[in-house]
């Protein structure tokens, strides 16, 4: 029991400390990008540091999975390099004892990482859209110049006679394709604004006018009129059968995210023990590209899946097979090579 505590204490320790290194490095790097983007005028100074905040736990899907693959490699370079670990194995510390207990810490960063995953990420995401969306709505608003047609958002068509303190005046508004909301209609108003929200189109005094089946138009007038301008339906042109193998794509890349922490148990254990006179991280540049290119084919995999050229079974879960017949052979190749020589 002592034993036990004693290794997963290193690992937790490790991999708490490169998580935090990793997540430092991802938010300097992605905080410069936004700051560059802002000071050209393309995103709002503001919301930087919101954006950030809210991609933290898709910076922290792949984080964690490497931090905890990284630690493991660590541990057990400190434990070889000190001889620690011949001592542990020759009173009954075995590899399959390191494997069992590696695995207490892989199941809960693994199931951390499903719930990144599968329901903080895509909410933290959807608010970065929000919040970039909601910009992007305003910087098109204020570029409207007065007498000439524009295109707001890609899916209005709009004109207004000038610009005062309390807005746009004399606005018309048409959809700018077939498929757009307004495809039968066009409005007319006294004045436009952006709403309190940010979101969303402020009309006041007008009238919308909607083809019918015949000739005719009808006729709504209204006080004040508010169009969401960061969602609509009838924008999306994606095929049903893409959205699909785009959902199954996503389904199967939030599980192999929780599934290359086990599989990187099997690949860190054989791959991480050096001799007691070679440095204690000496394995760790190994591992690394290990797990980059296992990342990758994931990746890669993830891109498949996509376009229809891998189905859905196997799927991605072929990369993962493939890396736990890697790690067999390796745990077991002295084995191996005694059986058939």
């Amino acid at each position: 029991m002592i034993l036990n505590r004693y290794f997963l204490k290193d690992i937790i320790l490790y991999t708490t400390s490169v998580g935090l290194i990793f997540l430092l490095l991802v938010v300097s790097s992605r905080s410069i990008q936004y700051l560059e983007q802002a000071a050209l005028g393309e995103v709002n100074p503001a919301v930087v540091g919101w954006v950030i905040f809210y991609r933290l736990p898709e910076f922290l899907q792949i984080i964690l999975p490497l931090s905890f693959f990284l630690s493991l490699i660590i541990t057990l370079g400190k434990l070889s390099a000190d001889n620690e670990l011949g001592i542990l194995e020759q009173i009954g510390f075995s590899e399959k004892k390191l494997i069992a207990i590696s695995f207490i810490p892989a199941s809960l960063i693994a199931s951390i990482s499903l719930i990144l995953s599968i329901w903080i990420a895509p909410i933290s995401s959807n608010q970065v859209e929000l919040l970039l969306k909601k910009q992007s709505f305003e910087d098109s608003f204020n570029s409207i110049q007065p007498g000439k047609f524009f295109k707001l958002n890609n899916d209005l068509l709009f004109y207004m006679k000038e610009r005062t303190a309390k807005g746009l005046e004399s606005v018309f508004i048409k959809s700018a394709n077939s498929e757009g909301s307004l495809k039968n209609g066009v409005i007319l108003a006294k004045r436009a604004s952006v709403a309190e929200d940010k979101n969303s189109l402020l009309l006041e005094d007008g009238s919308l006018y909607l083809s019918t089946n015949t000739e005719e138009f009808s006729k709504l007038t209204f006080e004040e009129l508010e169009i969401d301008m960061t969602s609509n339906p009838d924008r999306d042109m994606t095929s049903d059968k893409v959205k699909i193998l785009k959902k199954i794509a996503n389904k199967q890349w939030n599980i192999s995210l929780a599934l290359i922490c086990i599989v990187g148990v099997l690949l860190a254990i054989p791959i991480g023990k050096v001799k007691p006179r070679k440095g204690r991280h000496s394995k760790l540049l190994p591992a690394v590209l290990l797990f980059i290119f296992y990342l990758g084919l994931l990746i890669t995999g993830r891109g498949w899946v996509e376009s229809g050229s891998l189905g859905e079974y196997p799927g991605m879960y072929l990369i993962h097979l493939i890396f736990i017949i890697l790690g067999l052979v390796l745990l077991f190749k002295k084995e191996l090579i005694k059986k058939f020589k």
